[in-house]
């Protein structure tokens, strides 16, 4: 799932413009994991009892299942901030 072409197959964009380029994404990944957490960590403040690790662990497993799409969207985040429209060939 994580996974990528090298290049663009519309228009032959090489993904990767320099070495570490993608270190860039993790940046623009981070604020999308943050609006993921803050909701079960406001929770688990608000949780009375055993309920607080109810709540870090239901996080944990939201984390893990949506991995994949995070790390995805903050790589076309990221390459839509770096690269100009380029018209397809």
């Amino acid at each position: 799932m994580l996974q990528m072409h090298e290049n663009c197959p519309n228009c032959g964009l090489k993904y990767e413009l320099e070495p570490g380029f993608w270190l860039g994404a993790l940046w623009t990944s981070y604020p999308i994991v943050v609006a993921i957490e803050l909701p079960f960590l406001f929770l688990a403040i608000l949780a009375e009892g055993n309920m607080v690790w109810l709540w870090f662990a239901l996080m944990i497993i939201f984390m893990a299942i949506g991995y994949p799409v995070m790390t995805r969207l903050g790589r076309s985040a990221w390459i839509h901030l770096n690269v100009r429209k380029i018209k397809p060939l």
